[in-house]
């Protein structure tokens, strides 16, 4: 008795714009969401096999392929044991040969249509020294997912092996529930009022651009690298009581200051940068591995007036309200081809003493009864000109910036690093100060380059 072909499933606006963005360049990592572990203890592999099964069968996205259809892109899952763990044996390997390994595995390209979205690498070295590599394609994932999927793995490890449980597992959501709701959300009077909500947001503005070091190229390109900024501790605490002294978040205190040194590093006085937020708003969507995601777009204006306190307060001002309306998806308001994308930059914020894997950013953790630490693998890069992931810890802030290599030195980067964190310095120093007055030179060097302008005597 032959067994009837799955029924082709929708997919939603994000995923739509995701596998639009696979299909014109298949091999490129960009889109690539990585969480690799190293684990210091002997790992079944049997077990984890089981483990990896029941993961899959819990979150049917991970077992989803993306065939293209005659009505366009679809969805269909296969039966979970079909998704296999893939062990790779590496002795001899050292330390660093080891983290390159995991990056390669972390950058294969993902086949939607035959092979999926998900993948599993165990990186043995030796019976008890091993990183396991799990790696989604953006598609069926968000940054929270990519954890949430290393808690229930280990968990279900966990249980095999005879750890105790935390507690029953908590309900996943139903991602073809999620279009549904989504869909009914756009054809609304709600999502109606949240579409002309920000119609009136971005109206005449455009996506800021930084100035580039080579031509854009005519089609579009998705290769990247890292460059990173970490506040002193020092900065780090004088942030959090300057912000709460003025009734802001860190997060939109850092949002600001970004915008603003955009501003002076040419991107003009009136722009539109993105700032991807949850859409996790029910209670079984918190525990379920899905691209539950929606960018809010943020404006910066500025005059010659505009002070680093009154950006920061519009940055906070727009996420408050902008979360309102974030179930509507804004690919919606592109306006076509010849008002081009909304954003070519965006900044999120990532906490992680929120994360379902609590510690593991921090320093080693036990996950299923196994010694862990996190194996971070640079990711993502060159999805847009410029995207920024503010992480935030106990210990402070960290900004990692990925670029697109095509258009900017790396050097290009790091300045514009250097400004922003110029500006965070001088509006903790003092928030009314206008945006346009500080001086981005360090003061040595604007002696000598003042030194240089007079002549030597």
């Amino acid at each position: 008795m032959s067994v009837p072909p799955p029924v082709p499933l929708p997919l939603s606006v994000g995923q739509e714009g995701l596998w639009l963005a696979h299909q014109l360049d298949p091999a490129s990592p960009a889109y690539n969401v990585v969480l690799a572990v190293r684990l210091r203890d002997r790992v079944r592999t049997d077990v984890l096999q089981e483990a990896l099964t029941a993961l899959v069968a819990r979150h049917e996205l991970l077992r989803s392929r993306f065939p293209a259809t005659e009505s366009g892109p679809a969805r269909v899952t296969v039966p979970a044991d079909d998704v296999r763990l893939d062990v790779r044996e590496v002795p001899d390997h050292d330390d660093d040969a080891l983290f390159r390994l995991a990056q390669e595995a972390a950058e294969e390209p993902f086949r939607l249509a035959d092979r999926g979205a998900f993948r599993a690498v165990l990186l043995r070295r030796a019976p008890d020294d091993a990183v396991l590599v799990t790696a989604t394609h953006h598609i069926v994932s968000d940054a929270t997912s990519q954890w949430l999927l290393v808690r229930d793995l280990f968990a279900e490890y966990g249980a095999r092996t005879g750890q105790p449980a935390a507690g029953p597992a908590p309900a996943a959501g139903d991602w073809s529930g999620q279009v549904a709701s989504e869909r009914a959300f756009i054809a609304s009077p709600r999502g109606e009022r949240a579409a002309a909500y920000w119609r009136e947001r971005c109206a005449g503005l455009a996506a800021a651009e930084l100035p580039t070091d080579r031509p854009r190229p005519p089609q579009r390109t998705l290769n990247g690298a890292t460059t990173e900024l970490e506040l002193p501790a020092a900065t780090a605490g004088r942030l959090r009581e300057t912000a709460a002294r003025h009734a802001l978040t860190p997060f939109a205190w850092l949002l600001g200051t970004f915008q603003a040194a955009l501003h002076r590093s040419g991107a003009g006085d009136a722009f539109l940068i993105g700032c991807p937020a949850t859409t996790r708003f029910t209670p079984e969507s918190r525990n379920a591995v899905g691209y539950y995601v929606n960018a809010l777009p943020v404006a910066a204006r500025f005059g010659p007036s505009t002070t680093l306190l009154d950006t920061v307060e519009s940055a906070q001002h727009q996420l408050r309200t902008g979360l309102a309306h974030a179930r509507h998806p804004v690919e919606l308001l592109d306006g076509g081809p010849g008002r081009g994308p909304l954003f070519r930059i965006s900044c999120t914020l990532v906490a992680a003493d929120r994360l379902p894997v609590p510690g593991l950013y921090e320093g080693p953790v036990r996950l299923g009864g196994l010694r862990a630490e996190l194996c971070d693998v640079p990711q993502q890069e060159g999805q847009l000109d410029l995207t920024v992931e503010v992480l935030q810890d106990s210990r402070g802030f960290r900004a990692v910036l990925r670029y697109n290599t095509d258009l900017f030195d790396a050097a290009t980067v790091e300045r514009f690093r250097d400004t922003w964190h110029r500006l965070v310095d001088a509006s903790l120093d003092a928030p009314d100060t206008g945006a346009g007055d500080v001086v981005l030179v360090a003061p040595d060097d604007l002696e000598f380059l003042l030194f240089l302008g007079a002549g030597a005597p």
